[in-house]
């Protein structure tokens, strides 16, 4: 079965990382965030991928190639301008010729796609849409429902007065390929926006609540808790690491990675290449590639850029430090 992971956005609010690195393609605990979406897929039956992307598309074609190492086939679609959500799958519509999914690759969520799929085919749906609770939800689409699981009221980002409900969109549809037909093409269009008050209209949008891990990677403090849900399940990575070194919670250190003895790694991820030095204390933080934290630096909340030098002595806390020049 055909599912579309759309990969394509630029990722503006984690840049300078997204300068480089499309968001889609950064890592979380030690592989490609698109990675986690493709397996998800695969573990459901929809193994026959269509990626829609654009920036800097060359690096999620490097991460994902022709995608057999997951079990699957993918093709892409590289729109040379931005189309919107919507407006990326209809490009691929010829392609859509039975019911698929549509998946964010940016959304790190443990979904059973299997079960929202059989629950779409169930209702008769035209769209069926996946759902999550957040305490916030003011930053997302948030959804009321029948008892028959009928999407009966829809409000796309609400302001504090107007939240009804904390059941929120998830990012994760089942479609039926004339869902499109109400898709302009090489149009910007949203499925939030745009698409699904059409569908709310017409009767024909459901959804369906998710159980298990779900989140949004939007900002660095989401690309942190990122590593760290992945980590509280799979357990801690600890390959390059030094004995007296001190390490607690969920921790990622990569085998190329030194954490020299003295140091201390909480709750932290650190790559290939990098270095923590004696008397270093770094907590919920990232250290990415061939970066150096050097003598009695505290660092916490923060992400360190690629090849990045950090002074020794200094503190750092809720920054996304970077070498000079970059990201000014």
């Amino acid at each position: 079965m055909k599912s579309v992971i759309m990969a394509g956005g630029l990722g503006t609010r984690l840049r300078p990382l997204t300068n480089v690195v499309p968001k889609h393609a950064l890592p979380v605990f030690g592989k490609p965030m698109i990675e986690y979406v493709i397996e998800s897929m695969v573990s459901g039956g929809f193994n026959d991928i269509i990626l829609t992307t654009g920036h800097i598309y060359d690096k999620i074609v490097d991460v994902v190639g022709d995608a057999t190492q997951y079990g699957a086939k993918a093709v892409y679609s590289i729109e040379s301008r931005p189309l919107g959500t919507a407006g990326s799958v209809k490009r691929v519509q010829a392609f859509l010729d039975d019911t698929f999914v549509v998946g964010s690759g940016d959304v790190l969520a443990d979904v059973d796609i299997k079960e929202l799929y059989k629950f779409h085919k169930k209702k008769g749906a035209i769209a069926t849409m996946a759902l999550t609770e957040v305490e916030n939800p003011t930053e997302y689409g948030i959804v009321g429902l029948d008892d028959d699981g009928k999407i009966v009221k829809f409000k796309e980002k609400p302001l504090e007065y107007e939240v009804f409900s904390n059941l929120i969109n998830a990012g994760i549809y089942v479609l039926e390929p004339e869902a499109l037909n109400y898709v302009p093409e090489e149009t910007m269009f949203d499925f939030s926006k745009n698409l699904f008050p059409v569908l709310l209209e017409k009767g024909v949008l459901y959804g369906k609540p998710i159980k298990g891990l779900w989140r949004d990677v939007g900002r660095p403090a989401d690309l942190i808790g990122a590593h760290i849900d992945v980590g509280e399940r799979k357990g801690s990575v600890l390959k390059g690491y030094h004995e007296g070194a001190n390490i607690d919670g969920v921790c990622y250190i990569a085998e190329s990675a030194v954490v020299e003895e003295g140091a201390t790694v909480v709750n932290s991820f650190i790559y290939g290449g990098a270095v923590v030095k004696r008397g270093a204390y770094v907590e919920n933080s990232i250290v990415f590639d061939g970066s150096v934290v050097e003598e009695n630096v505290v660092l916490k909340n923060s992400i360190v850029f690629w090849n990045t030098f950090l002074n020794p002595d200094e503190t750092y806390e809720y920054q996304i430090i970077t070498p000079p020049g970059v990201g000014e």
